[in-house]
């Protein structure tokens, strides 16, 4: 087993030096920014027994990035991310029901990249989002409003192609663990998005 794991590091250490990002990338850290456009879907809004009518559990979503990688193989990312509302109006235990939830944070990752090709590369992040939550709520004819923020895991995945010598198309997927958990409202979410990323390389 240690033999196979021995193997497994030589052959990846040998595709990061084949497959390196041209350019003096050794020197210092390289920084990079960066927006993407997508989808953010509140995976538990649908998921009431009690409730019956409409529901949408994903809307239009974007955020802005930016990170430092380290070398070519680890780096960090800071993001702020807009989610999206969810929304679903209907009854609920025989009472009309609506409800809205708007989702937003501020996310914090650590970053490992995969060489694939010399202009693709692989990456998988993991690490913190600050959320911060809203919610209007109406049943039996009682309005209410609310909000809430806390901290939760994220983890995610991508690709991202380079366009020029600085220029990056960039597409992934993250989840957010437990957004809203301890308040009136829980919801696992994610984002898919596709957006374009400058890059110092």
């Amino acid at each position: 087993m240690k033999k196979a794991w021995l193997l497994l590091l030589l052959a990846s250490s040998a595709s990061a030096e084949n497959f390196a990002p041209t350019g003096d990338f050794m020197s210092g850290t390289k920084l990079y920014a960066g927006a993407s456009m997508g989808s953010g879907r509140q995976g538990d809004t649908c998921n009431d027994p009690f409730f019956n009518g409409s529901c949408d559990d994903a809307d239009g979503a974007w955020k802005v990035f930016g990170g430092a990688r380290f070398n070519p193989m680890f780096g960090a990312e800071v993001a702020y991310n807009q989610l999206g509302t969810a929304s679903k109006s209907g009854t609920s235990g025989g009472n009309t029901a609506s409800m809205n939830n708007k989702l937003s944070g501020i996310s914090l990752s650590g970053v490992g990249y995969l060489p694939v090709t010399p202009e693709i590369e692989a990456f998988g992040k993991a690490g913190i989002i600050m959320w911060d939550r809203e919610t209007t709520q109406t049943s039996a004819g009682t309005s209410t409003a609310s909000k809430a923020d806390g901290t939760g895991s994220l983890l995610g995945a991508g690709a991202q192609y380079r366009l020029n010598e600085n220029l990056h198309l960039r597409g992934e997927w993250e989840h957010m663990f437990n957004v809203g958990s301890d308040s009136a409202y829980e919801t696992d979410a994610d984002l898919y998005s596709v957006g374009l990323m400058y890059s110092t390389l």
